[in-house]
């Protein structure tokens, strides 16, 4: 297909994942493919020698195997699949990390490593819980008939294995029964002390990008036991990422980095028009995917955008995610401690101002994210969203230091590096992704949040489509747009 310009078939707003892998699947099937994204917006940072990641949920930083085939298989990445060579190693290294904790959960009175085997995790109820293991065992037990049952009504709608989706017409909304529970987990675990209601709550909200005091049990049991016996913390997610934008460029599409969209226009010839901030650029297109947190695009998208406007009111950020980037001596690692952890300091108050931590350790050894000997933390922080414009870094950093001092003994002694500054540099960007959202109204956790199709030819791939699943709900977004838009236009 020849480029007449800046007209092409698709348009590709923001530089998510999500979008990334919609455009490489569009373009391997020779659509004309553009990519937009952020002058200046970095992904990750790299500082004398170490090399930080934010991250919006323990999901990006733990990757099921399962979701890179799927998305090798769908785009053709030979290095992802692997030989049958490399399936011996990839099944060896998952029978291994059966045996070990992907994350740890850290609370005020327990630490409890988060192991995918029950046997392995009985141990941690028994030594943390001690009180409340018969309770604890039935909890789990009763996650384990709804898994199953998740299972079966999966099966008979014929839903991917991959991801628990459905789509039910009108009628059969009206009419059917739906076998799955409504109670929520908060009902479930009231008699419940509080550090195991906060043990459950911080694994919810850390998996995926979602708050909720009422998460419905069905979808609890989904979060909590999908994938538990393949979670991966070793591999490489920035290194997915380059291997798709790769695939992406050698099929023919484009990326131009822009500053800013200025309005979004549906032109006579029912194309898309996007105009630029400080650009004389137009840019046109038979079809848009918008990869940008929706509350951060809707102004710019004039008529088209009064339509999102219903679904902000669905769906809105609750915290934003402040990373902070940390270079720190192996030494000052407590025994005992994984690479990933969620951390509250204290059960009685809200979860902001560095009360609750997600934080991220570089893997011993691993030279390409720190030097010898050290290692490379990048700590995410929730901070009200309402509060963005009012607060002060500086002060807000006070309150996440202490809680890493609570963490981490004598750590003021070892720190290397500390960085504030990627934040106050990339937040403001509309290309910033780190939240945590909430609903505003009751929803079908199987029918998502926001519609991935939100208008004819207009797309949405964001977290917000289903946030509960954090990297997954995302990636799912852009294959499932990419493949409706291929069979209109094969």
């Amino acid at each position: 297909m020849k480029w007449l310009g800046n007209e092409q078939e698709v348009i590709v707003l923001g530089s998510g994942l999500g979008g990334l892998v919609a455009g490489t699947l569009l373009s391997k099937n020779n659509h004309a493919v553009l990519l937009l994204r952020e002058r200046g917006y970095q992904s990750s940072y790299s500082t004398q020698g170490y090399h930080f990641i934010p991250f919006s949920s323990i999901s990006e930083r733990s990757l099921k195997p399962s979701l890179v085939r799927k998305i090798s298989q769908a785009l053709n990445l030979s290095l992802l699949m692997g030989t049958r060579e490399d399936g011996k190693q990839a099944k060896a290294a998952s029978d291994r990390s059966k045996q070990r904790a992907p994350f740890q959960v850290v609370l005020p009175k327990a630490r409890i490593d988060v192991f995918p085997q029950r046997s392995l995790s009985q141990k941690e109820w028994k030594r943390e819980f001690p009180e409340e293991v018969v309770q604890i065992e039935g909890f789990y037990n009763e996650l384990d008939q709804i898994q199953h049952l998740l299972q079966k009504v999966n099966g008979k709608k014929n839903a991917s294995a991959f991801f628990p989706f459905r789509q039910r017409s009108l009628i059969t909304r009206m009419f059917s029964l739906d076998p799955l529970p409504n109670e929520g987990v908060d009902k479930k675990l009231s008699l419940f002390s509080r550090e195991f209601r906060e043990f459950i709550q911080l694994q919810l909200i850390s998996r995926g990008n979602f708050f909720s005091d009422r998460f419905p049990l069905s979808l609890a049991t989904q979060v909590l036991f999908d994938g538990r016996n393949e979670l991966n913390s070793d591999f490489d997610s920035e290194k997915l990422e380059k291997e798709i934008l790769n695939q992406f460029l050698r099929s023919g599409g484009r990326i131009e980095e822009i500053d800013r969209v200025k309005e979004v226009n549906l032109g006579w010839r029912k194309e898309f028009t996007l105009t630029l901030e400080g650009n004389p650029a137009v840019f046109r297109s038979q079809f848009l995917i918008i990869n940008s947190p929706l509350h951060r695009i809707s102004s710019f998208l004039g008529k088209k955008g009064k339509g999102i406007l219903k679904w902000e009111k669905k769906i809105k950020p609750l915290y934003m995610l402040i990373p902070l980037f940390l270079g720190i001596d192996e030494r000052v690692i407590p025994v005992g401690m994984k690479d990933l952890l969620v951390s509250i300091l204290d059960p009685g108050k809200p979860y902001e101002d560095g009360n609750v931590l997600f934080l991220s350790l570089s893997a011993k050894g691993d030279e390409t994210r720190a030097p010898e000997g050290k290692r490379a933390l990048t700590v995410e922080s929730l901070m009200d969203v309402e509060k963005w414009e009012r607060a002060h870094l500086a002060d807000y950093q006070q309150g996440v230091m202490k809680h890493l001092y609570h963490l981490f003994p004598f750590l003021e002694n070892y720190i290397e590096l500390v960085d504030f500054q990627w934040a106050s540099d990339h937040i403001p960007r509309w290309s910033y992704s780190h939240f945590l959202y909430e609903s505003l109204s009751d929803f079908d956790w199987r029918e998502g949040m926001v519609p991935m199709r939100m208008s004819r030819k207009i797309y949405f791939v964001g977290k917000e489509n289903f946030p509960y699943f954090g990297l997954g709900g995302e990636v799912f977004s852009g294959l499932t747009v990419a493949q409706h838009i291929l069979k209109q236009r094969p």
